[in-house]
């Protein structure tokens, strides 16, 4: 029973490994506003207003940076969606992260661009708890913070000038105080 099992495993497997490294690029202006690129010739772009959705496909060419969609320019269509108006025959630039529609200027960023920004944005601070200071990163928050005993204590967010005065801190960075309720 095993030698006919193990084929079958191994060809799911194949499978799931080749789905996921086959994963499409997706561009945002927003989280409504979506353009993937399916493959050498077609995009699909998707725009949501509430819990209503609009989901188009349209076929482009690629030349020298630019992708230029098939449709005539300027064509209104009817409804509360948008962003095919704006791509129906028009150019797209496309740049390291990101593709901008030429006439409207909107910038749509790909995913992992916008991954990676989101991932760099923590801001470090530090805490003060009983006199000292501790600089708090990215790398070590849900270690300090998540202490039963930070529960007995208030937070107050000290002014940064007096916080340089009394512990050293750069006035660059956000203080807070724990004081003891």
């Amino acid at each position: 029973m095993n030698n006919y099992l193990k084929p079958i495993l191994i060809i799911s497997l194949l499978l799931f490994l080749s789905s996921c490294a086959l994963k499409k690029p997706t561009y945002r202006a927003s989280s409504k506003r979506i353009i993937i690129v399916e493959n050498d010739s077609i995009l699909r772009h998707t725009e949501l207003i509430g819990c209503f959705g609009n989901s188009n496909t349209l076929n482009y060419k690629n030349k020298n940076g630019i992708i230029k969609i098939s449709g005539i320019a300027n064509t209104k269509q009817e409804g509360l969606f948008s962003l095919a108006t704006d791509l129906y025959g028009s150019e797209l630039k496309i740049e390291r992260d990101s593709l901008i529609i030429i006439k409207t200027g909107e910038v749509f960023y790909e995913d992992k661009y916008l991954k990676s920004k989101t991932e760099n944005s923590f801001e470090q601070f530090y805490i003060v708890l009983d006199g000292k200071k501790k600089k708090i990163r990215k790398s070590n928050i849900e270690r300090i913070l998540t202490n039963p005993y930070l529960k007995d204590y208030e937070v107050i967010e000290m002014n940064r000038d007096d916080a340089k005065k009394e512990y050293g801190i750069n006035t660059k960075y956000k203080t807070l105080k724990l004081v003891r309720k």
